[in-house]
């Protein structure tokens, strides 16, 4: 909501993100169904973009309610429609002692950023209550898919103390931080039940803040002193950084994570799979993985579960149907059926 044309440009240039497969002047169309907050209705959001001289060009945008008003009106009430370079904005007026009214108004293209999205551009809340407050929303999606690993990635390094202490950023530079924060929360108590059972010599975690910069430090049973970060493990950074990110739920509209399981032992999947059902009951949660054992684990909840699969139109994602797959879970864990081909993702 904030730099559309920066989060195209680190995947490339916008002709980078276009489709080769098909035929004419390529363009790629993000949309899906949201529901900012519980006093707004369902909305619709979508965005199209396209190459114009070696740029990026933002050619249509919607936010849209997904419903009718009533059922004999002729489209659903909206709140901003680019509409192909005549774009339309709806705007709040607030009316004392009596009901708000809603007026249309329509922009001149000029006064548009072509490689912004209206979300950065139009910011009242008074004016502008829906578009505010979906970029609101927009701005609280956590991704996490840069996850570095051996003796110089930013889980081993000490911290600054002066970054965010609620929320884990992407690059994960402020982990102390939020484990230090979360040390002040009802929440704690299931951090440790949590790395017992991950790591049964576990005894406690702790921070130590000092020049301005943050360190992690792990007691264990049978030490005499706590070690620090740049002595634990991959998988024990990991694990900690997904606790941090998945006791937090409700900092978030969504998180996205790319392959959890990395780094993990085996036997601490079936753990990460408990924390993902436990954090998608208060925001929802995407993963991507190729790990068959967090598969299996999510076994009861198969219809979570979307195969991704090429075929001739590009990507293409199919969810499971625990229904249709009745048959081979009454023998076999839901990553056992993977493996075995009966539900596609597979190489060969």
């Amino acid at each position: 909501p904030t730099d559309f044309s920066g989060a195209i440009r680190i995947g490339g240039t916008a002709g980078d993100w276009m489709w080769k497969g098909g035929q004419g002047a390529p363009s790629a169309l993000v949309g899906g169904t949201l529901h900012p907050f519980e006093f707004m209705p369902e909305l619709f959001y979508g965005i199209k973009f396209a190459e114009s001289g070696n740029r990026l060009e933002i050619v249509d945008e919607v936010l849209e309610e997904l419903y009718k008003a009533e059922a004999d009106h002729d489209d659903v009430p909206f709140y901003y429609r680019f509409q192909y370079g005549k774009p339309i904005i709806r705007v709040h007026e607030a009316v004392e002692d009596g009901e708000d009214s809603y007026h249309q108004f329509g922009l001149r293209r000029e006064t548009l950023d072509p490689q912004q999205s209206v979300f950065s551009q139009r910011k009242d809340p008074d004016i502008y209550p829906e578009i505010t407050a979906t970029a609101k929303r927009f701005g609280e999606i956590q991704i996490f898919r840069e996850w570095g690993f051996g003796r110089s990635s930013a889980l081993r390094l000490a911290q600054s103390a002066n970054l965010p202490t609620d929320v884990l950023l992407p690059q994960l530079v402020n982990l102390g931080l939020v484990l230090n924060d979360l040390e002040h929360r009802p929440v704690w108590d299931r951090f440790n039940k949590l790395m017992t059972a991950f790591l049964p010599r576990y005894k406690r975690l702790s921070t130590k803040v000092s020049a301005g910069s943050v360190q992690i430090f792990l007691h264990e049973d049978g030490l005499s002193a706590p070690v620090p970060a740049t002595r634990l493990s991959d998988g024990t950074l990991r694990f900690l950084a997904l606790l941090a990110i998945l006791l937090n739920p409700e900092s978030a509209s969504l998180i996205c994570i790319e392959e959890p399981e990395l780094g993990l032992h085996p036997d601490a999947v079936s753990l990460l799979a408990e924390l993902l059902t436990e954090a998608s009951e208060k925001t929802q949660v995407i993963v991507t993985t190729h790990s068959d054992g967090l598969v299996s684990a999510l076994t009861e909840q198969a219809e979570s579960v979307l195969v991704c699969d090429y075929g001739d139109n590009g990507t293409e994602m199919r969810r499971l149907e625990a229904e249709k797959l009745k048959f081979w879970l009454e023998k076999y864990r839901l990553g056992e059926v993977w493996r075995i081909g009966k539900l596609g993702g597979n190489l060969w």
